[in-house]
């Protein structure tokens, strides 16, 4: 045998060696090392094993600042100047007995879960924290919005809304510096939303009750003074719109052929005034009080328009919600007349926790009305089932970035939001759902909203995405991408990109290479040493 074969084969034999110890447990590394799906969540530190594990657009639980009593007022997701059109609503679910409880509104934060409703809350926390977090968003569009809101696709000023965005910051307890905020801004334009007075008995002098004891509650909520707001005397002003029987009526030129006195006055609007004067002065004429009770129908329930001569008289579940609030202020939890209120109501609640409006739709501002009135007569577990659906439509990390925290009006517009999230119709309404539900997840009611500790910011939801790699038991290896960024608006979408898995263990394509090389080459010093022995 030719010398050379005897030296190539003894290299091609350790060549070979060689690549199999590379290939081979190159391909167990790739198995060992190679990341499986994503998971949530923290990453604890139990075993010496090498594991990457990565968490991606899910919401930490952060819980929101520490924000004291909170407290909420509301108005029906329509305006006291124009009352919906009342409707009969058939029960959903079987009527129960109210409980009597004291008449100071429910201060027990009901966790989610605490009751029979089927809904799933999508941000976590509790009814509080979800309030909190709800306040962030109201607090982002009011500030793209030079501090108030404005009607859908136009410029005019929508005080309604502005004032029940002041009241779900105060009932959330944050976001206390923006609220202060829109309340100047009322203060610069208070006319602008109830109407010129000036000069009386001229063509265009007006005042609308309903909107002025809306304003009066968000002023006494803010710790404002009613009696100097504006350059003005609101309660003076409210005052003078009470008539001898007790309602509180438009003063208006600007009629139509159906209503020629331009009084557009409802039973929202009364409840409103009633609240207003109690609270800014503790008392309340009892003619004022005598005139809602004439609203109050057979069956508990309260109609929405006032006393229509011939009209027959028919509950309306936003006009309930209202209604029964001012009751515990007027009468006191336990009094037979609120009980029926709060009765008829909790019938009108459907298993999912939320209440019919008008179109046939769950709807968040009924619910959220609805939940104060709860709130306000101690029924805790039809609040919290109402606060549980109220829940279920709060946009998520899984929605764009500036929609976080809000609440859709529907399930349907929770939908059309997380597949196109510019759709405008679906943002005009979850601007004017929000607040109303916003109040609602807070558990308060009209009678004790209040600016009172409430927090100068509020929280917004934690959707960033962290990474933690872990290489032995006393090594390990966290990081925390920044948080996705986008605009204020809920136009605009946004996104967070996930951070990169960490490189952990052996690089196995660089080994499996060598190998392979490796391998050719021991095939080649074999094929040259046969050559050489056939030459021998």
């Amino acid at each position: 045998m030719h010398r050379t074969l005897r030296t190539a084969r003894p290299a091609a034999a350790l060549a070979l060696a060689l690549a199999a110890t590379l290939v081979v447990p190159g391909a167990a590394f790739a198995g060992t090392t190679e990341p499986t799906g994503t998971s949530t969540g923290s990453t604890s530190t139990t075993t010496p094993s090498t594991t990457t594990t990565t968490a991606t657009e899910s919401p930490t639980t952060t819980t929101p600042p520490t924000t004291g009593t909170a407290t909420t007022s509301t108005e029906s997701s329509t305006t006291s100047t124009t009352p919906p059109p009342a409707t009969t609503t058939t029960a959903s679910k079987p009527k129960t007995a109210a409980k009597a409880k004291a008449p100071a509104a429910s201060k027990e934060r009901m966790p989610f879960g605490a009751s029979s409703s089927m809904r799933a809350a999508l941000v976590p926390g509790d009814s509080s924290d979800q309030a909190a977090y709800a306040a962030g968003f109201v607090v982002r569009t009011l500030a793209a919005r030079d501090d108030h809101y404005n009607y859908p696709a136009s410029t005019f000023f929508d005080g309604g809304n502005t004032i029940d965005a002041i009241l779900a910051l105060d009932g959330a307890g944050a976001g206390l510096d923006q609220a202060d905020a829109t309340t100047d801004y009322l203060a610069a334009h208070v006319n602008d939303y109830v109407g010129y007075p000036d000069p009386p008995g001229s063509p265009t002098a007006e005042t609308y009750a309903g909107p002025l004891g809306k304003l009066i509650v968000g002023v006494v909520a803010q710790g404002g003074d009613p009696t100097d707001f504006g350059g003005q005397d609101l309660v003076a002003r409210l005052e003078g719109l009470m008539t001898v029987d007790g309602r509180f009526s438009d003063k208006s030129n600007f009629g139509d052929p159906t209503n020629p006195s331009g009084d557009y006055s409802n039973t929202i609007g009364q409840v409103l005034d009633i609240i207003a004067l109690g609270r800014a002065t503790g008392s309340v004429p009892d003619a004022a009080g005598d005139y809602l009770l004439d609203q109050q129908c057979s069956d508990g329930g309260f109609r929405g328009n006032l006393d229509v001569a011939g009209a027959a008289c028919t509950s309306d579940a936003d006009a309930t919600a209202f209604a029964a609030q001012a009751l515990v202020g007027l009468l006191g939890a336990d009094d037979p007349a609120t009980l029926d209120a709060l009765d008829w109501l909790s019938s009108r609640q459907a298993p999912n926790g939320g209440f019919l409006n008008q179109d046939g739709q769950y709807n968040a501002n009924t619910a959220g009305v609805a939940a104060q009135a709860f709130a306000a007569g101690g029924l805790d577990d039809e609040l919290a089932s109402a606060q549980e659906f109220l829940a279920s439509l709060q946009f998520d990390c899984s929605f764009a970035v500036g929609l976080r925290g809000g609440i859709a009006f529907t399930a349907a517009d929770h939908a059309t939001l997380k597949a196109a999230p510019t759709t405008t119709a679906a943002i005009d309404r979850a601007l004017r759902a929000t607040p109303q539900a916003t109040l609602g997840l807070a558990g308060d009611s009209l009678l004790t909203v209040s600016a009172d500790g409430a927090a100068a910011t509020a929280p917004t939801l934690d959707c960033r995405t962290s990474t933690t790699t872990t290489t032995s038991p006393a090594t390990s290896t966290s990081t925390s991408s920044a948080p996705s960024t986008g605009s204020n608006d809920p136009a605009d979408p946004g996104s967070a990109t996930p951070g990169s898995l960490a490189l952990t263990g052996t690089d196995v394509a660089a080994m499996s290479l060598l190998g392979t090389l490796l391998l050719l080459a021991g095939v080649g010093a074999i094929v040259l040493a046969r050559r050489k022995g056939v030459h021998a």
